[in-house]
């Protein structure tokens, strides 16, 4: 029997996973992403083993993936590990947008 903070991390790593993909399908709607292939060819992802992560809760996600949606996408990082906030990163003074427009 999982212990309840493996229940819990477990349940973290789950949300987040599902974080991920939702912001890639907004990426696809937006035209800044052509799907999740387009996505794994782009990072030199075995496809195979990228398409089962979206379908296989017991699959972790890479903090890659997550750090490249940060920083090549303009996802916010704590709408993406926390849910809270908006998904896309809004402009700070001084640096580039990287929000989709």
């Amino acid at each position: 029997m999982p212990s309840p903070g493996k229940e819990k991390t477990d349940a973290i790593n789950l949300a987040v996973k599902n974080r991920f993909f939702e912001a890639i399908d907004a990426l696809v709607v937006l035209g800044k992403l052509g799907g999740i292939k387009s996505f794994a060819t782009k990072y030199e992802l075995n496809q195979g083993n990228f398409f089962r992560l979206r379908t296989n809760d017991k699959c972790d996600i890479d903090v890659a993936y997550l750090y490249w949606l940060i920083e090549d996408f303009g996802i916010h990082s704590r709408w993406l590990i926390t849910g809270d906030g908006p998904m896309f990163a809004v402009k700070a003074k001084g640096q580039a947008n990287k929000v989709p427009s």
